[in-house]
């Protein structure tokens, strides 16, 4: 069956085409949506009357261009969702439906090395999140050279941006931990009742971290990271859980202790709710 769209949606489709590709035709939204040409050119209208700043038709093109007054109204025109769709050009699992660039740009994605998930381990872990059920897991550890079972009670999925974990309590270390899915090799219902444990309070704490530029830097690196990590003022301040600051202090190249050759540095280091997380 095919999905009824809006006209809220093709209005948002014409709008992105003349915001990223400059140009947009009746045939490009009358394919994209399997409408008339007809109904097509009635959208086009629809979006000229309404944002009259944003469209005009050049006859040489036979196509609406970008006008010069154009001020995008919809939020599908942001930076941000044209560079999530450049991105989603390089995944062949994406439905075209799904794309609205017309000219692609010639873009490359540099590839992280990620271990493989099973999808038995994944339906076991996303059952006992759902569940708050325990389960064992054969896990890889950088505590042994061999893989452990452990009893594990996951409440929580993360992304860190390329690897995905699972937040859990651990039967092994009496406590909770983030455990990336590549390191689980196997996954079977608990055999074992796991220990009386709290809430994941580490979890639940947000904190924010601030974060500068080290004093070292020459002032063409501090300008540059300013610019690279949208640094207003002296300082940024970072909502992030307690949980996941060695995360993200990896992810920026803060050595926790911090260390000179640091490009930044986080200045409330010594605050009660991130000290114990940077340690």
């Amino acid at each position: 069956m095919k999905q009824k769209w809006t006209i809220e949606r093709r209005l948002a489709f014409i709008e992105f085409r003349l915001q990223w590709d400059g140009r947009v035709n009746r045939t490009d939204v009358a394919t994209k949506f399997g409408i008339s040409l007809n109904q097509a050119t009635n959208d086009l209208v629809a979006y000229a009357k309404a944002e009259p700043q944003n469209i005009r038709y050049d006859l040489s093109l036979r196509a609406y261009v970008r006008g010069d007054g154009f001020n995008a109204r919809y939020g599908t025109s942001t930076a941000e969702h044209y560079l999530a769709q450049l991105l989603a050009t390089r995944d062949a699992r994406q439905q075209d439906t799904d794309l609205w660039i017309g000219q692609i740009p010639e873009v490359e994605v540099i590839a992280t090395p990620v271990g493989p998930v099973s999808s038995h381990i994944l339906r076991s872990i996303v059952g006992a999140v759902l569940t708050e059920e325990p389960i064992d897991c054969l896990l890889q550890t950088e505590r042994d050279p061999r893989p452990c079972w452990d009893t594990i009670a996951p409440h929580a999925m993360l992304m860190d941006g390329a690897h995905w974990s699972v937040r859990a309590y651990s039967q092994s270390i009496h406590g909770y931990a983030t455990i990336p899915l590549a390191r689980i090799v196997e996954m079977r219902g608990a055999n074992t009742p796991l220990a009386s444990h709290g809430p994941d309070e580490d979890w639940s704490t947000i904190v924010e971290l601030r974060v500068a530029p080290q004093s070292n830097l020459t002032e063409a690196d501090r300008n540059t990271l300013i610019r690279d990590l949208g640094i207003k003022g002296e300082s940024t301040s970072i909502k992030v859980r307690r949980a996941l600051i060695p995360q993200l202090a990896k992810r920026l190249g803060i050595s926790t202790p911090s260390s000179p050759a640091d490009r930044l540095v986080i200045l409330n280091v010594d605050d009660a709710d991130v000290a114990g997380a940077v340690q």
